[in-house]
């Protein structure tokens, strides 16, 4: 299956119409023609989803490995678009989707060892100086996000970013609703003592 022209939306990424102004039976005609391997129709599924999409998958994995993630997403999003069924919103599908790929390239190049290791260099070099400006607070809050887990990035990034919901985060993480709050709560303290640890003070 050819994929669209491009898969990084950084490089082309036209504004087109959000998914909620599209209406379902029109929604149903793109996916079909796509799964049928329409070129046209693959391109405007893409350009609705790529942008919120490639920015959950940034900040689960980091920008140096966000390209190659998104690739293996929308060969992934035109090779099982068939199964969806519109029981969710497109959207929360490929959503789901997208955290679940980013989560499965954590796991399969150990990158959470390496981000502990690089934020251990980085705690001893915050303690030369307390004194910071706020470029300094976005760089130690950047390391601070990459200390934690994947998934725990993930539920910040959507509620604190995308500003979604809990039913929405629940579906898309394929959770109970009622267990989004203290996942969210334990992603927040996890995410401020790795702030203290790089010297980070409120």
């Amino acid at each position: 299956m050819q994929q669209p022209e491009s898969s990084n939306p950084q490089k082309s990424m036209p504004q087109t119409a959000s998914i909620e102004n599209i209406p379902i039976d029109e929604l149903k005609k793109w996916v079909s023609n796509a799964t049928g391997g329409n070129r046209e129709y693959q391109k405007r599924i893409y350009e609705l989803l790529a942008s919120r999409i490639y920015r959950v998958i940034r900040k689960i994995v980091g920008a140096s490995n966000a390209d190659d993630v998104m690739q293996d997403f929308v060969i992934q999003l035109f090779a099982k678009l068939g199964q969806f069924r519109f029981e969710s919103s497109l959207e929360t599908w490929a959503h789901r989707m997208a955290v679940n790929q980013s989560l499965q390239y954590l796991r399969k190049t150990k990158r959470e060892e390496q981000r502990a290791l690089k934020v251990a260099m980085a705690t001893e070099m915050t303690n030369d100086s307390r004194s910071q400006n706020q470029a300094d607070d976005a760089e130690v809050l950047q390391l601070a996000m990459e200390q934690i887990s994947g998934e725990q990035r993930a539920i910040l990034h959507m509620k604190e970013v995308e500003g979604l919901g809990y039913e929405a985060i629940a579906s898309v993480l394929g959770i109970p609703e009622g267990t989004v709050g203290s996942r969210l709560n334990k992603a927040r303290k996890e995410l401020r003592t790795s702030l203290i640890q790089l010297g980070w003070e409120a």
